[in-house]
């Protein structure tokens, strides 16, 4: 488990900032007009690519899923989306929107290390239990690219997700809930009271509380490295942070 603690602990900073890296990009918010999305903010895409993989749920449902957007900013960017398109088809444009940055950002890497690097996330989300996660559960059915760098852009995205779930409930667990893990987190990209605001919520702000949001990274890390243990032998593990950074680097080319 040691092992498996420094793997999960290695590629999670590299994934949340790959992932960041499409969802913000002026590419995926162009697609997002093109389907007729509000495109002067990336989270319309944000909340119906993402929530879009459990289909056309209701807007609380799609808020619960997503738990750190409020709900009231979810439901709006959720009864957003034009009817004739879908909940799954959002889901499944956001990751075709997904894949085509991931085809420039990638092209670095050969074709044989992004195929080891989609089959070590494949690994690890089959090894989860889907109830770790609901948008992990959904985007883990969501349908990977046929070329190298598209499916591997996708499944680490579905490894962010399974990170993602396992940090909700840990939130819940030591008793900051969502918003509390906003306003104790120092990092303004996604902390403080301004990000908070950018997610809907409204002051009074709770408390900072920087040990029980320390406590919630520990247990999401646990969860989460329980599973990379259960799906990994050690030498795949080394494997998985080397081609997670590779991509990650990618970026900065």
């Amino acid at each position: 488990m040691p092992d498996a603690l420094a793997t999960t602990d290695a590629i999670a900073k590299p994934l949340l900032e790959f992932g960041r890296g499409w969802m913000i990009d002026p590419s995926t918010r162009e697609r997002a007009a093109e389907l007729g999305l509000p495109a002067d903010t990336p989270f319309g895409f944000w909340v119906n690519g993402r929530a879009g993989a459990l289909g056309d749920v209701s807007a609380a449902v799609a808020a619960a899923a997503i738990g750190f957007m409020s709900p009231g900013l979810v439901e709006r960017h959720w009864t957003a989306r034009p009817d004739e398109l879908s909940a799954l088809d959002a889901a499944a444009e956001y990751a075709a929107s997904a894949a085509n940055w991931g085809r420039n950002v990638l092209s670095g890497m050969s074709d044989a290390e992004l195929d080891e690097l989609t089959g070590l996330c494949i690994r690890v989300a089959d090894a989860a239990n889907p109830s770790v996660g609901v948008l992990f559960a959904g985007w883990r059915d969501v349908a990977l690219p046929d070329d190298s760098a598209g499916a591997a852009t996708v499944a680490m995205n579905v490894v962010r997700e399974l990170r993602g779930g396992a940090y909700l409930s840990a939130v819940h667990a030591v008793g900051l809930g969502p918003l509390g893990a906003i306003i104790s987190t120092d990092d303004p990209v996604r902390g403080g009271p301004s990000w908070a605001e950018t997610f809907g919520w409204a002051g009074p702000w709770p408390d900072v509380d920087a040990d029980a949001r320390r406590d919630a990274e520990d247990r999401t890390s646990a969860i989460v490295a329980r599973v990379i243990d259960a799906a990994l032998d050690d030498e795949q593990q080394g494997r998985l942070v080397t081609l997670v950074a590779a991509a990650r680097s990618g970026m900065e080319s």
